[in-house]
């Protein structure tokens, strides 16, 4: 394997993957480069290991040590508040409350909680929080994705399910802008899609949708008159059909659960939520950010990335141009940030 001395940080979904190569791994970090390689369905292993390898220079070793984002499907962040300390710190009460309450087997699944006021681990001797996130994955899909990785020719030294890390880079930003306004953000996948609200910072509501893409593919069939919903599905991800009219209809399901949740926020804290983020997505369905904004009347953000990395200790090198990337990018960028350093950084004056 090569020598970590060059950093590899990745986000890979069904769509792509996301790449930065960076000068290391330890804080501060320079990067030096940024690609997306597209992934299609029953792509050739081989096409993305040698697009890879162009763009790392394996220089003959067989793995390229890396820091991994992933989507398992099974993946789940819910968000919970104990009634008292006490119960958020009781073992078996939030093995019921997983088990009960969110219908999630604690025996199958990894699982991490984190505290909901700052995204750090929740310590159950030390801390005083009620507000939990409860985050993971099952065990066997994780193992198949890292196999699936390993085919690539991408060793994860550390893999991290990407809708955590980039909730938290997307609430550290908002923190950095001093963003004083609740913000929307929906990770959307072929199966599934996820809402979150966060807050300056925190997080505050966490919403799992039980369809993503796929739910679309019917809808498009009809309203174009084709044979197949394959056939829908591959003009859907082509790029050679204008959705802008047909956006509306066609994202009117989802359009309705994130209506009912942030109207339901809305009223619970008499606060308004002004901008969105569409994190995953690859850029070809971009239009689907920009029906979502209209239809809910929200502007999406268009983050300042190069000072909020800055911030962060990260510097970009000449070839790692930043202009024109959207708020999906803050899954690879949220990989590689130490947010915790610049919290302790600020409380020590």
């Amino acid at each position: 394997m090569k020598s970590k001395t060059k950093g590899l940080f990745l986000d890979v979904s069904e769509f792509s993957i996301l790449a930065a190569k960076t000068s290391g791994y330890k804080l501060p970090i320079t990067i030096e480069d940024l690609t997306e390689i597209s992934l299609k369905e029953g792509q050739d292993e081989d096409e993305v290991k040698s697009l890879l390898e162009e763009f790392v220079d394996f220089q003959g070793n067989d793995y390229f040590v890396s820091v991994c984002g992933v989507y398992p499907e099974s993946r789940f962040t819910r968000y919970y508040e104990a009634d008292t300390v006490n119960k958020a710190k009781d073992v078996n009460h939030l093995r019921k409350v997983l088990q009960e309450q969110f219908s999630i087997d604690p025996d199958k699944n990894v699982l991490s909680i984190l505290d909901a006021n700052d995204g750090s681990d929740y310590d159950m001797q030390k801390s005083l929080s009620k507000k939990l996130l409860f985050c993971g994955a099952k065990a066997e899909e994780l193992q198949k994705i890292q196999n699936s990785l390993l085919s690539y020719a991408i060793y994860p030294e550390q893999m991290t399910i990407a809708s955590i890390s980039t909730l938290g880079g997307f609430c550290d930003y908002a923190k950095f802008k001093k963003m004083q306004s609740p913000l929307l953000c929906l990770e959307m996948t072929s199966s599934s899609a996820n809402i979150f609200i966060q807050n300056r910072g925190k997080v505050e509501v966490t919403r799992p949708v039980s369809f993503g893409l796929d739910s679309i593919y019917p809808l498009l069939q009809k309203e174009l008159g084709l044979k197949d919903e394959t056939s829908a599905r591959k003009l859907f991800y082509s790029n050679t059909f204008d959705f802008a009219e047909m956006g509306p209809k066609l994202m009117s399901r989802i359009t309705k659960e994130l209506q009912a949740c942030t109207g339901f926020y809305e009223v619970q804290t008499g606060q308004t939520i002004d901008k969105i983020l569409l994190s995953v997505l690859p850029k070809n369905l971009s239009w689907i950010e920009q029906t979502l904004s209209r239809a809910l009347g929200l502007d999406v953000i268009k983050p300042d990335f190069e000072l909020w990395l800055e911030s962060l200790q990260i510097k970009l090198g000449e070839s790692a141009d930043l202009s024109g990337l959207s708020g999906r990018w803050f899954s690879v960028f949220s990989l590689m940030a130490q947010f915790h350093l610049r919290e302790s950084e600020a409380s020590n004056g």
